[in-house]
């Protein structure tokens, strides 16, 4: 019984299985054959399906450990979800709380993974360069896409780099218009293809601005058009779009370069950060 303790449910399960009474040995019989239907099933129906009383399976949840059976179903869930294949299997309807949770997490960690992997940190450093040489910092994105843009504008304002930000077509074409050499648009687009984007991008781009690009696309017209493709990553579900996963990897790859600017212009960044908790402490109580 070493593993009682330590082990994953179905660890436990075998170390003390030889001991267990008869019904006990059906409902524990029933979890090593079937665990991925268990994390779906309730007591009662875990109780009906394997021919055994509700007090059996309590009885067995402490012997293995467990403070009931949702506690067992946790730890089952955490012992066989973990492979990125069943990832992907797609959220089912009856899926509880804990294994959406479970499956949409381990989702966003599998993209972040992969993004790490698809972009090469020479790209990145080059990304950086450009951005500590450029006399502003514009960024551009429609729809979804314009929420990342947001965010990397809200979090670049703090390096001190003049910024701007809009998700109107006709203002980004404006600010493309008005771009100068050493200005660095990124553009934010999980296809690649948004027209409106690209024709703002090309304007800025003849202007002398240098482009940054985030898309998951990378064999799309904005590719073509970029001096800096960073690639995110996105893989779609039946609840859950390739936008939302290209959303999350983009936020991370923004994020990275922030932190490296930032310590790169550590004293301007923290007296700004300083100054802008200042201005927010007044807005809370």
């Amino acid at each position: 019984m070493d593993n009682i303790e330590t082990g994953d449910c179905l660890a436990r399960i075998r170390a003390i299985y030889s001991n267990l009474k008869t019904a006990e040995k059906k409902a524990a019989h029933y979890i090593l054959e079937n665990p991925e239907s268990i994390i779906h099933f309730s007591i009662t129906e875990f109780a009906y399906v394997s021919k055994v009383s509700e007090t059996t399976i309590f009885r067995l949840c402490n012997k293995l450990g467990y403070t009931g059976y949702q506690d067992l179903k946790i730890n089952l869930a955490s012992t066989i979800v973990k492979p990125v294949e069943n990832i992907f299997e797609g959220i089912k309807e009856n899926d509880d709380m804990y294994i959406i949770m479970q499956k949409v997490m381990s989702s966003s960690i599998h993209s972040i993974q992969k993004a790490i992997s698809m972009n090469e940190s020479t790209e990145m450093e080059k990304a950086v360069n450009l951005i500590l040489n450029a006399k502003k910092l514009m960024f551009f994105g429609m729809g979804g896409s314009w929420i990342v843009a947001l965010d990397a504008y809200h979090e670049f304002i703090r390096t001190g780099i003049p910024c701007v930000c809009n998700s109107d077509s006709h203002w980004q074409v404006m600010y493309a218009a008005m771009a100068e050499k050493n200005d660095v648009i990124f553009a934010f687009s999980t296809s690649g293809s948004n027209k409106d984007l690209i024709d703002s991008i090309k304007v800025g781009k003849k202007n002398g601005a240098k482009i940054i690009s985030i898309t998951s696309n990378q064999k799309s017209p904005l590719q073509k058009i970029s001096d800096i493709l960073l690639t995110s990553y996105g893989k779609e579900s039946m609840v859950r779009s390739e936008a939302m996963e290209s959303r999350i990897t983009s936020l991370v790859l923004i994020n990275s370069l922030f932190v490296s600017v930032a310590l790169k212009r550590l004293d301007i960044t923290l007296n700004n950060l300083d100054k802008i908790r200042a201005g927010i402490a007044v807005k809370r109580y």
